[in-house]
């Protein structure tokens, strides 16, 4: 089965962990029904870290703790995505940018006239250990259909791997 590991900074797995953010934004959208899972990769940032303990995550430039483990360059945890929303107002949906942490402005600046996808978070699981890349397999596509390989490096925006049982 298909399932999607998405690219994210850590200040937005930080506000996706606390609730604050319910719509994931792209310009483009995986070609899967919903509801499909997706895989939280946190990406590397010199002066932020995303920091998750046994009940807690917080994005910080060092840790509070001994216990706290990075996030960054790992996947940190998932989601299903129950529902996909298309988006022509370049900024203009109030309700749909509060509820993706994004200015109209900024949403409107990223858009620049082309349809917004807003990927619905829902389920969100929060993993004890943040995994490494290389324990998720790849697919992509190939003229035989979809082929599975390992991942070498992370995804620009998102990418198709197996979903794990």
């Amino acid at each position: 089965m298909k399932a999607v590991l998405i690219s994210i900074c850590p200040e937005w797995c930080e506000r996706i962990i606390n609730g604050q953010k319910t719509i994931e934004v792209r310009k483009t959208r995986p070609k899967l029904e919903t509801t499909f899972k997706c895989y939280i990769y946190c990406t590397k940032n010199a002066k932020m870290q995303f920091w998750t303990g046994p009940r807690y995550s917080y994005v910080d430039d060092h840790s509070h703790n001994a216990f706290d483990r990075c996030g960054n360059g790992k996947v940190i945890g998932e989601f299903l995505c129950d529902q996909i929303i298309e988006d022509r107002t370049y900024g203009h949906n109030e309700e749909f940018y509060r509820a993706a942490c994004v200015s109209a402005y900024d949403a409107a600046a990223y858009a620049m006239q082309s349809p917004m996808y807003g990927w619905h978070i829902s389920d969100l699981r929060v993993y004890d250990h943040p995994r490494d890349l290389w324990e998720f397999t790849g697919l992509r596509e190939t003229k035989f259909g979809l082929a599975p390989g390992p991942i070498t490096r992370p995804p620009q925006s998102w990418r198709y791997v197996a979903e794990e049982a």
